[in-house]
């Protein structure tokens, strides 16, 4: 009988997996250089254009930087226009965005809310604030009718619950309030006053003598401003179940929602000196 040799046994198919390995290795690297490639190519292309977008802003394609084109002071109750964040209501074909809120400042909201609806019995908060948030910080619109009476600068006693309510909440922040004080058409020449301007400015300053006196706030934390009757509200309108406006508000309604003053919790912050 023919005698078996022992089967040999191959101690190098190890290069086999290891020549794939290498395969695999270099096709991946070869892939990741060629879409590094490709975002280059783009970014140059980007790059390129907006720099010819803005090759006529200035010589050289640059801002000037130096202050002197002009301008108004500056004004800490002025908060400038912040770009970026969220998209705020205007006219038709129209976009503006702002800031998202501060936490501080929806807190605040949230608070002034709860407040009017639970301690004043309000069901529903429309009734007496309308708040929303712009650029400037939390504006809250006293909506109350009738909240100043015709040609007076101070607040009805009955609605100064109201004011408290506010001002409380207002005096444990150290933001910056802006009030700002508006008349209806009929008060542009009111008794007492020489015109508007002075009314609605009476008004803001009341409300903010009101404040520093029965909360003793900080009397630079606080500007007034007054406008008049000429940025007066847009009227609200409402439509029956069938969907048809229903024309429910008569002329002295309206005259009587434009006497307000509006709040502005500014977005900036007191730094007492």
């Amino acid at each position: 009988m023919k005698k078996k040799h022992p089967e040999h046994v191959n101690l190098e198919r190890w290069l086999v997996s290891y020549a794939d390995f290498i395969t695999l290795l270099f096709a991946f690297f070869v892939i990741m250089y060629a879409i590094s490639q490709a975002d280059m190519a783009k970014f140059k292309a980007a790059s390129k254009s907006i720099k010819a977008a803005f090759s006529g802003a200035g010589p050289g394609g640059t801002v000037p930087m130096d202050g002197n084109s002009g301008g108004d002071t500056a004004n800490i109750f002025e908060a400038p226009e912040i770009a970026g964040g969220r998209v705020m209501d205007l006219p038709a074909g129209k976009i503006h965005t702002a800031a998202d809120p501060d936490p501080e400042l929806q807190e605040m909201k949230e608070r002034l809310e709860e407040s009017i609806t639970l301690e004043l019995g309000v069901s529903d908060i429309s009734d007496q604030l309308h708040m929303r948030f712009d650029s400037r910080g939390l504006v809250v619109r006293i909506a109350a009718k009738d909240f100043f009476e015709q040609g007076s600068a101070a607040v009805r006693k009955d609605l100064l619950p109201l004011l408290d309510r506010i001002g409380r909440i207002m005096s444990k922040s150290r933001r910056l309030i802006r009030l700002e004080g508006h008349t209806d058409i009929s008060e542009a020449r009111p008794e007492g006053y020489a015109s508007g301007w002075e009314l609605s400015a009476a008004r803001a300053a009341w409300v903010a003598k009101y404040w520093v006196n029965r909360f003793e706030l900080d009397p630079k934390r606080i500007g007034a401003a007054g406008y008049s009757h000429y940025r007066p509200l847009s009227e609200p309108r409402e439509t029956a179940s069938d969907g048809t406006p229903v024309e429910s508000r008569n002329e002295e309604w309206r005259r009587a929602r434009n006497r307000r003053v509006e709040v502005i919790i500014l977005n900036n912050l007191y730094e007492s000196p």
